[in-house]
């Protein structure tokens, strides 16, 4: 059985899929109808005649936008940590033994889990964004095609960079809850304070991370182009570090 197969049973068998699509998908759901009924949520919630909550009127853009403000943050956190337990090899001593002495390359061992854990963050964030569109289509009427597919879009690649930090995280450290624990640190911290350097406020993985909220109520601009170009370049080199780290590990 090769390794491609084997990764692929996994990420089934164990679960994972549906610890990845069941929050995507029930963002998806949830959010459109929360944006949709927040007046009458929030009315209920006081119980007061002197309380009076005013709420203005949602769009099909809010709802969108709050689907992909809560990804940003629920969603990356279950990809990392569904990530960050397929990518850590040596966690298990007697198991890594086996796989680092009977696979030829540290390449060929880790690749086919790096790519399968990026296709399967990619589908669950596709079709997240697909249920908050149908959702939202049904309760506040069809949002913008164009900037709904390119949030979509831009949503995957961040999960994809999400799967990539993790990735360079479990090269370097062997147990899972550390790599883990620095993935996140990384993805909740570290690209938040990106926005703080003005050189790359603009341009940073914090501004391609904020980009499919940011698009509902504004233009792609050249800003948004550097940004998503920067943060590819830099998953790209996540999985450079992560796969030359990997050539260095021992038993």
């Amino acid at each position: 059985m090769n390794l491609w197969r084997v990764e692929r049973l996994r990420l089934f068998r164990t679960g994972r899929w549906i610890a990845l699509a069941s929050v995507f998908l029930l963002l998806g759901f949830a959010e459109p109808l929360v944006t949709r009924y927040i007046g009458q949520l929030l009315g209920g919630a006081t119980g007061s005649t002197y309380i009076h909550v005013t709420v203005t009127e949602p769009h099909a853009a809010d709802a969108m936008a709050a689907y992909f403000g809560n990804i940003t943050t629920l969603g990356t956190l279950v990809t990392v940590v569904v990530a960050g337990l397929a990518f850590s090899v040596r966690s298990n001593p007697p198991l890594a033994a086996l796989y680092l002495t009977h696979v030829p390359s540290r390449i060929a061992l880790l690749v086919p889990r790096l790519a399968t854990m990026a296709v399967a963050a990619t589908v669950a964030a596709a079709l997240g964004g697909v249920a908050a569109a149908y959702e939202t289509t049904l309760l506040l009427g069809a949002p913008a095609a164009g900037v709904t597919a390119t949030g979509v879009l831009i949503s995957c690649l961040g999960a994809v960079f999400a799967v990539t930090i993790t990735f360079l995280a479990s090269a370097f450290l062997r147990g899972q809850v550390a790599a883990i624990a620095v993935a996140l640190g990384a993805m909740f911290v570290a690209v938040p304070s990106s926005s703080l350097i003005p050189g790359i406020r603009h341009i940073g993985p914090a501004a391609f991370t904020a980009l499919p909220t940011a698009l509902q109520t504004g233009a792609w601009n050249s800003n948004d182009t550097w940004a998503t170009t920067l943060t590819t370049l830099l998953a790209a080199a996540c999985v450079a570090g992560g796969l030359w780290r990997s050539t260095r590990w021992q038993l």
